[in-house]
């Protein structure tokens, strides 16, 4: 950023052409927002200096809000601001930025606009806008809406499946989660950590042993690398189904364990009356 700093001192204090500034200035805007080095408050300094923004830069400042590890409504604002200033129809690209940045609060009013602008603008049957609002509204925990968009999208990618199974599974709806990612199956698109986290969830609420111990083999199967969510899961889930000992086993072969799995061992060993065996996890814990 010092670098980027002194670069852009140097191009206000030195003569250059128009065209050459502006381009040179839409670079650091963009670096400044987008990259995990920049400084998105400063590419927001430099770009509220500027009388007509082009769209690479309010493509660059809506995703860097959207990216932003603290949730807020800014890429909506600076959506209707670049609506309000009479900008050609935005692109699927910033559509789905705000859209992601809707879901991650959430503002499902805001969302609502935004799909009304989608469907004005005629990108409603984009794959990368109908997904992002599937993820908005079973963010928000609309679950028919999100399905009757899903259902909608005919070329259904990995992140589409994994929304859709996500938010049936974490509103209760265990048994349409698991058929859901049977159809998944059939259609052959292989899933990642976060479908099987959900998946796996829905299991254990279900109690539904059988079927995560399928999971679990089908895991090893597709060589998907348990991380630390996944195998927090497989704990709770054959605690919560009543096999202890498959969950102490899975438990004890992690690498790196957090609160969230600790307490998975800890709570599971309790409700199965081996108090002293939750003590002595407890005691390790510590």
């Amino acid at each position: 950023m010092r670098v980027l700093r002194q670069i852009h001192a140097r191009m206000v204090t030195q003569w250059m052409p128009i065209a050459s500034f502006s381009f040179g200035l839409c670079k650091i805007i963009g670096f400044c927002a987008l990259s995990p080095h920049g400084d998105i408050d400063y590419a927001w300094r430099l770009f509220s200096q500027i009388r007509s923004p082009n769209i690479f830069s309010w493509n660059s400042m809506i995703r860097g809000y959207s990216q932003s590890q603290t949730p807020s409504k800014d890429p909506v604002i600076l959506f209707r601001k670049m609506a309000k200033r009479g900008y050609p129809n935005p692109n699927t690209y910033i559509m789905a930025f705000v859209l992601k940045a809707c879901s991650i609060v959430p503002a499902m009013e805001e969302g609502r606009q935004v799909r009304a602008t989608v469907l004005k603008s005629g990108f409603g049957s984009s794959p990368s806008v109908e997904t992002a609002l599937v993820n908005l509204y079973a963010k928000c925990e609309d679950i028919v809406l999100a399905r009757k968009v899903f259902d909608e999208i005919t070329d259904r990618n990995l992140i589409a499946w994994s929304t859709m199974i996500s938010g049936q599974a974490k509103i209760g709806l265990v048994n349409e989660a698991l058929s859901l990612f049977g159809d998944k199956q059939i259609v052959g698109v292989v899933p990642d950590e976060v479908t099987m986290v959900s998946v796996i969830s829905a299991c254990a609420a279900s109690g539904a042993l059988d079927t995560g111990w399928w999971v679990q083999a089908y895991i090893k199967k597709q060589l998907i690398e348990p991380n630390l969510g996944l195998s927090t899961a497989l704990v709770n889930m054959y605690a919560k189904c009543g096999w202890i000992e498959r969950a102490k086993e899975v438990f004890d072969a992690m690498p790196v364990k957090d609160t969230k799995a600790w307490s998975s061992m800890i709570v599971g060993l309790a409700i199965h009356g081996l108090a002293e065996d939750a003590l002595e996890e407890f005691s390790r814990m510590e």
